[in-house]
């Protein structure tokens, strides 16, 4: 539940400026179930404790979430994340997805620490330059439901990118 947690929109510690993030600072695209969304306005990349950055995005009524986090971003820059099975504790990078956000006491939760196989998609980051905070990638993957919610059976998420010229 603390990944979960930790990839929602409202739960990861953000820098010094918590205001809303203005349309032109990045924006996420994915497709599931069929349905592709785009989120700006909703989109943020926001760098957590340490060497990780959470890139989330929203469909406009938040019943469809992405949360990336991508653990050592510093350490190993633009390349391919492995979206690996795993424990909480891990630290591993990994891909969520919330679906009925917009009403949280109804929202499912999944991970890909929790996928079907050992390694549950990848995010591939093409551009990081922490410093002129700009990032850019691709992702895809399969999360797995998160044990003892409500959720059930696994969710794909394809087609996936994201670009950001502001992080929070």
């Amino acid at each position: 539940m603390l990944a979960a947690t930790c990839l929602s929109l409202t739960a990861c510690k953000k820098d010094s400026d918590d205001s809303v993030p203005s349309a032109g600072d990045g924006s996420v695209t994915w497709t599931h179930n069929g349905t592709s969304y785009t989120s700006t306005l909703g989109a943020s990349a926001i760098v957590d404790s340490g060497d990780k950055i959470i890139i989330t995005g929203g469909s406009k009524d938040n019943n469809n979430v992405v949360s990336l986090s991508l653990q050592g971003i510093n350490a190993k820059g633009p390349g391919v994340y492995e979206l690996r099975k795993g424990s909480v504790l891990d630290d591993l990078p990994a891909g969520g997805i919330t679906l009925n956000g917009s009403n949280p006491s109804q929202g499912t939760q999944y991970l890909t620490l929790y996928g079907p196989t050992n390694s549950n998609g990848t995010i591939t980051v093409s551009q990081y330059d922490k410093t002129a905070q700009k990032i850019s990638g691709t992702f895809t993957f399969t999360a797995g439901a998160i044990p003892n919610t409500s959720a059930a059976g696994t969710q794909n998420v394809t087609n996936g990118s994201f670009s950001f010229t502001k992080f929070r």
